[in-house]
């Protein structure tokens, strides 16, 4: 029995050493380990709500989708939408893969792309197969980090026009609606600051005017 343990237990190590994905250019390991932890978390896909966790600040959406693909080893990753799952054996599955195409370690597909009900029933067996549990997802802690670079926002027309790619459109709409929420929590802040003083303000004239009507009772 314990030697079946041990030679599970070996096997286990042998299959996570075998994790051997390629960094993108301007990665550092640290780096994709936290991106591994955000993924897990929020959900592979979830590109705007790792930006808005500031785990990883200098990363633009862009970045962190080439960085997916190159962890999961394929460049689709339509059928892990949403989905938080075990990104090493998503790897090692496709890195044992025979007779298909790659590019950058990456396998290519070369099918034709699935429609909504397939799409829905591929996501639905990576869940079933890749899935972390609950418990795995409620332990991750990502790091904070302040970003001291100032961000270029773009209007919304200058953002729709075609000098930009799609995965670019979607960071700088990203981006301006950050701001756009900071913004509005400093207006409702400014105005709820103002009604309390507008309300202490009244207070103290209705509380004057009862001392002075209560004095001149007192004087008749």
């Amino acid at each position: 029995m314990e030697k079946q343990k041990r030679k599970k237990h070996g096997a286990h190590n042998e299959s996570k050493s075998l994790w051997n994905y390629t960094l993108s250019p301007g990665w550092s390991q640290e780096e994709v380990k936290i991106l591994k932890l955000a993924l897990q978390k929020f959900g592979i896909g979830k590109w705007r709500s790792i930006i808005q966790s500031e785990c990883l600040p200098d990363k633009s959406i862009g970045q962190i989708y080439i960085q997916t693909q190159r962890m999961l080893g394929q460049q689709s990753l339509g059928d892990f939408m949403g989905l938080q799952i075990d990104l090493e054996k998503v790897w090692i599955d496709n890195n044992q893969k025979k007779g298909v195409m790659r590019k950058n370690g990456c396998v290519i597909n070369t099918g034709d792309n699935p429609n909504k009900e397939e799409r829905k029933q591929r996501i639905e067996e990576n869940r079933q197969k890749y899935s972390i549990s609950q418990e795995e997802i409620n332990k991750i802690k990502l790091p904070r980090f302040k970003n001291d670079c100032v961000a270029k926002y773009f209007t919304i027309q200058e953002i729709e026009n075609d000098q930009f790619t799609t995965i670019e459109k979607l960071q700088h709409f990203v981006n301006l609606e950050i701001e756009i929420d900071k913004k509005l929590k400093k207006i409702l802040l400014i105005k709820s600051n103002l009604n309390s003083n507008g309300n202490n303000h009244v207070n103290g004239n209705g509380n004057s005017n009862h001392n002075l009507h209560n004095h001149q009772e007192e004087q008749k």
